[in-house]
């Protein structure tokens, strides 16, 4: 379905951050001059067509005393779909995808000790039959921020590096104290939020605490590192953003720092961190890029690694979707 201007500004608005307020929804409609009624309408149908995946917490694995860390691995074309399958059956893989590249399987794993990580590691190696699982921690974050300018699309950008919208590459990695009435919340927040006039309270009720100890909870774990944002998460393909390439580089180690924040600055990178390099991989710039297909995507590499004169680099294509959900505990 055709999206209207006040859905795009709605889609705009419900991912950056919805207010810690009685009545969020009634902000929002008024920040966009429309009525709460219609803006819940709206979030309906747009979660039903297919555009919104879910509204909710998104949070930080690494403040809740989780470590996640990213893997590739090359699979036999004979092995790869039940391979996917025992990768996709852990709750601690959020994404899997297969990349058009050598390494052709690549997942994320979180998880709150290396036994636990041991374990699950061995069971996938074991059903893609053995091949090196190469391991891709994160050294140095540069920016985690999906935004998809529904607006104003990728398409059409100018592609240039604008304001960093993280503020900086300072990122919470120590855990923060959590206690059982902080689970419980997290554990509401990692569904949907109720697309009710105070969707807050319902939780608040739920959960067995006031409104006002709920919003005093979750500033804290805001503050501590621990919950990112509360807002939505779009479907990209669903949104228009059909094409997301993973650009892989090699800089001198003294050249990352300052060209990591020159690339998180596009506006099409949703993800750029510094990362383990392999002596048969030794690409350490990640950045994940999204567009309306892959000609606006190799464009926006093209102009990065002219202006920062990088030889040797790759855009590796995700060619099929195997999991992808949010991090929940």
């Amino acid at each position: 379905m055709e999206l209207d201007a006040k859905d795009r500004k709605l889609l705009n608005r419900v991912q950056i951050e919805l207010p810690l307020v009685r009545h969020p929804w009634k902000t929002i409609a008024e920040e966009l001059g429309l009525q709460q009624e219609d803006v819940l309408l709206r979030l309906e149908r747009l979660k039903k067509e297919g555009f919104i995946r879910r509204i909710g917490g998104v949070f930080n694995p690494a403040g809740l005393g989780f470590r996640g860390c990213l893997y590739a691995m090359t699979v036999r074309e004979e092995l790869f779909y039940q391979t996917a399958a025992v990768v996709n059956s852990f709750k601690g893989v959020t994404h899997n995808y297969r990349r058009r590249s050598r390494l052709n399987m690549w997942f994320t794993l979180t998880s709150r000790t290396e036994e636990e990580r041991g374990a699950i590691l061995e069971a996938i190696s074991e059903a893609a039959g053995g091949p090196r699982l190469y391991e891709f921690p994160s050294e140095q974050i540069f920016k985690l921020k999906v935004f998809l300018n529904m607006e104003e699309k990728a398409a059409v950008s100018t592609i240039a590096p604008g304001p960093n919208l993280n503020g900086g590459t300072t990122f919470k990695q120590e855990h923060c104290k959590i206690e059982i009435m902080d689970v419980q919340l997290i554990r509401e927040l990692q569904g949907d939020l109720p697309l009710s006039p105070e969707p807050y309270t319902e939780i608040a009720y739920k959960t067995g605490c006031s409104l006002e100890e709920l919003f005093l909870r979750l500033q804290t774990l805001q503050a501590g590192g621990a919950l990112r944002r509360i807002g939505a998460v779009l479907k990209h393909r669903e949104a228009g953003f059909s094409a997301n390439g993973l650009f892989v580089s090699v800089l001198p180690e003294e050249q990352i720092p300052g060209a990591g924040k020159r690339l998180a600055g596009y506006a099409e990178v949703s993800h750029c961190y510094k990362r383990r390099e392999h002596h048969d991989w030794p690409y350490n710039l990640y950045a994940m890029i999204h567009g309306s297909d892959e000609a606006s995507v190799r464009k926006v590499a093209e102009h990065f690694v002219q202006q920062e004169g990088i030889k040797d680099y790759d855009i590796l294509f995700s060619t099929e979707e195997l999991k992808k959900t949010s991090f929940s505990i």
